[in-house]
């Protein structure tokens, strides 16, 4: 997947909020602009902060349980607020909840204050 060192120009939701696709772009002086889609696929849930001007680092799977035990304080308010898909009223019910149904969890990282996780079955780069 091309990612790295790429714009964050912007990013959709679908479905409900079962889809959520970036979109990247490599947009610097004295190169030729170009874009990468990456989907991800049936989720659960997504978080990100500080959009604008972000330019991705990296796009990590990581452990589900870890990811989950990192924001444990705030899960309950966003399943109230927002609904988490798969929440079993704490981590590691959820966690375990989600790995027997095939779901996984990426970390993305920016150069300039974004961070972002996806809990979802799938990612990959697709075509608009």
């Amino acid at each position: 997947m091309r990612y790295h060192d790429y714009h964050l120009k912007a990013y959709s939701v679908e479905e409900y909020g079962q889809t959520v696709t970036l979109h990247l772009s490599w947009d610097y002086e004295g190169a030729s602009i170009e874009d990468s889609f990456i989907r991800f696929s049936d989720v659960s849930l997504y978080h990100f902060v500080h959009i604008q001007g972000a330019i991705i680092t990296h796009l990590d799977e990581v452990e589900l349980t870890d990811l989950l035990e990192e924001f444990a304080d705030r899960l309950p308010e966003w399943d109230r607020w927002y609904g988490v898909r798969g929440w079993k009223g704490d981590c590691q019910r959820t966690a375990a909840h989600l790995q027997a149904e095939g779901y996984r969890a990426w970390s993305i990282v920016s150069a300039i204050g974004f961070y972002g996780f996806v809990i979802a079955r799938s990612v990959g780069e697709v075509t608009p």
